[in-house]
């Protein structure tokens, strides 16, 4: 999209000449003033211009500025915004000048239309479930039909994608609802925190045969969502689970870090994550996705659910993998300045 409806065409302008006392009185409401020359607009100037020197006319305080073109897009005018330090450009119309184009009016024009998105988004994945929930019956409908026997095959990927777009658009829901939700903090023992995820996914461990590994050792408290920080921690839990193979191993550690923080640490035997994917493994939606080593779909949400969540308890997570033999999550917290009597565990779901 180009920024032609954001335009703003009704300015307040001055004449070149004019003393910078009156350009001051109008500055303070309005992000610039537009120049005339001869009754011809020559540019733009803002408070910021008048406040660099001090000068008694306004042509003497203008100074190099872009200009935009109307046929522009958003992201070119951010980014020449953005490169330049400009809030306000001037905007020329085949050769002529035409208006301005904000900064704040850009941004309040995306947040609206992301809204909009999101709303859409919701209602769609909403009014989906239920056609889904019937097609799924028709087809458990025909698979008890003996005289279907020889079409089970196609019977039997009506379920599977049905199963996958109900995955779908429970985590379209969690993503996009999890936004409006407030962050309700507590003071939470870490290593036990993780206890209870890795416990919640017993059974996958074990349906996979996987070796879980856990030497939860930070001792720390933290402040945090628990609901929302265990789905956090699930996600890259079942991650692991989904791209090892049978008879891997998955290590789940907790430490105090250098700085006081609180690490969690993931890591597994799986089969990694290739190199051409890893910038984008945790965009939203994002094409570096691929099924699990036993089929498990992947929506390419739950990591960037999982980045935002712990962003949003002002940590951070990052990934490492050689992108065959492997990959490891690093989860840094802030933590409380003390710790708790807890002793370091280390348990296993199956046999090595």
């Amino acid at each position: 999209m180009n920024i032609t409806s954001l335009i703003t065409k009704q300015y307040t302008s001055l004449d070149a000449y004019t003393g910078v006392g009156v350009a001051k009185e109008l500055l303070r409401t309005q992000d610039a003033v537009v120049v005339l020359e001869n009754n011809k607009p020559i540019g733009i100037v803002t408070a910021a211009d008048l406040g660099m020197k001090s000068h008694q006319l306004i042509i003497d305080c203008f100074r190099s500025r872009p200009v935009a073109n109307c046929t522009d897009s958003i992201n070119t005018v951010l980014n020449l915004m953005q490169s330049t330090g400009n809030t306000v450009l001037p905007v020329s119309c085949q050769g002529s000048f035409c208006g301005l184009i904000k900064q704040s009016d850009i941004l309040f024009h995306l947040h609206a239309n992301h809204e909009k998105q999101n709303v859409a988004l919701l209602a769609a994945a909403h009014d989906l479930r239920s056609p889904l929930a019937t097609i799924s019956m028709f087809g458990t409908l025909l698979k008890a039909d003996p005289a279907l026997s020889k079409h089970q095959y196609l019977i039997d990927k009506i379920a599977e994608t049905c199963d996958y777009a109900q995955i779908l658009i429970q985590d379209i829901l969690t993503t996009e609802q999890s936004h409006g939700e407030t962050i309700v903090l507590a003071d939470e023992n870490l290593d036990e925190l993780v206890e209870a995820c890795t416990t919640s996914l017993s059974d996958k461990f074990e349906g996979k045969q996987l070796v879980l590994s856990k030497q939860l050792l930070s001792n720390k408290v933290i402040k945090a969502d628990r609901l929302k920080l265990t789905r956090a921690i699930s996600n890259i839990l079942w991650n692991s689970i989904k791209f090892t193979h049978p008879g891997g191993v998955i290590s789940v550690s907790t430490r105090e870090a250098d700085d006081g923080r609180a690490l969690i640490v993931v890591q597994d035997t799986g089969i990694g994550v290739p190199t051409a994917m890893q910038e984008r493994i945790f965009d939203k939606f994002t094409k570096a996705k691929r099924p699990g080593t036993a089929g498990e779909p992947t929506t390419g949400l739950g990591l960037y659910l999982t980045k935002t969540i712990i962003e949003s308890h002002g940590g951070t997570i990052n990934m490492e993998s050689d992108g065959r033999t492997g990959t490891r999550f690093i989860v840094s917290l802030p933590a409380e300045g003390y710790s708790t009597t807890h002793k370091p565990t280390r348990n296993y779901y199956n046999n090595h």
